[in-house]
């Protein structure tokens, strides 16, 4: 689980800073929306290790990661 977190991670930080979120708040939206991507990479029930988010949480904040790095 620590290998897909860190993955997980970078990926939400590059999808954030290039919709200009940097410094602070970049660490506070990638520590709140790092399990979308984990949960992209390897579905939930897939998932080897202890996963602490449940479906309905990721589905919340899947809709706005969304919003924010595509708000068309």
């Amino acid at each position: 689980m620590k290998t897909l977190e860190e993955r997980a991670r970078a990926l939400c930080a590059i999808d954030l800073q290039r919709r200009g979120i940097f410094g602070a708040e970049l660490a506070a939206r990638v520590d709140q929306f790092w399990p979308v991507l984990a949960a992209e990479i390897y579905p939930m029930h897939e998932t080897v290790g202890e996963w602490p988010f449940t479906v309905t949480e990721i589905e919340r904040l899947s809709e706005e990661y969304r919003r924010i790095i595509d708000p068309r």
